[in-house]
């Protein structure tokens, strides 16, 4: 069977220099594993927010800003990112990787809780959620994102396969049995949400990508994976 990876590679080739570098350096300098998303994940991101178009977006999880930094160059005229990093270092981090490429103007990066920060976000004022946070809050995430994007809107969900290591993410799940669960429960409930029109795309780790129908009646997914109409 043929590897993915390595094919994908070979037809696209090595990383832009600029990008591989503030990359290779963000993981060294910090002695950090790397958790940012896939090479073909990125390319998936950049191509899903040039095809949504999307004027307000937000990234849950930084990291070290490889992601945010291919949602921004697909962003269209006024576009603009907010990514959320709870970890202050990693934050700075994200905003200096993104004002190297010159990406200031499109990226606003907040330090603060993910959950927190989407309870605060208006009901229907965003256009693109990506997840990419604390795994185990997979499902709370997904209650607030469905609540804050417009109808039409785009959502996407990194690990959406389940077979990454998390152990290394939270000192309190240290086999990552519980990330995976969540993940899981989280697949499940967008599948069953009819007011999600979902599909999982396995490169990487997987993405699992939804739009928020625009005509159907809404639902709301619940934490034990069923689907609650919202009144």
């Amino acid at each position: 069977m043929i590897d993915r990876e390595r094919y994908a590679h070979s037809v696209f080739g090595q990383r832009d220099q600029v990008l591989d570098q503030i990359l290779r350096r963000s993981l060294l300098d910090g002695r950090r594993a790397p958790m940012q998303v896939s090479d073909e994940c990125a390319r998936t991101l950049q191509l899903l927010t040039c095809l949504q178009k999307p004027q307000v977006a937000i990234e849950l999880g930084g990291f070290v800003g490889y992601s945010a930094i291919h949602i921004a160059r697909g962003l269209p005229p006024g576009g603009r990112l907010t990514c959320v990093e709870l970890d202050s270092e990693l934050a700075e981090v994200t905003r200096k990787n993104v004002d190297i490429l010159g990406l200031t103007d499109l990226v606003e990066v907040v330090c603060r809780d993910a959950l927190n920060f989407l309870q605060s976000i208006p009901s229907e004022s965003v256009d693109m959620v990506f997840i990419d946070a604390d795994k185990r809050r997979y499902l709370q995430y997904l209650r607030e994102s469905f609540r804050v994007l417009r109808r039409g809107g785009l959502l996407i969900a990194d690990d959406a396969c389940a077979d990454g290591d998390y152990s290394s993410e939270c000192i309190a799940d240290p086999d990552g049995s519980e990330a995976r669960s969540a993940i899981h429960s989280y697949n499940v409930s967008v599948a069953r949400t009819k007011s999600l029109c979902s599909s999982l795309i396995s490169s990487g780790h997987g993405l699992m990508v939804s739009i928020k129908a625009p005509r159907t009646a809404a639902a709301l997914p619940t934490v034990d994976g069923s689907v609650e109409p919202i009144r």
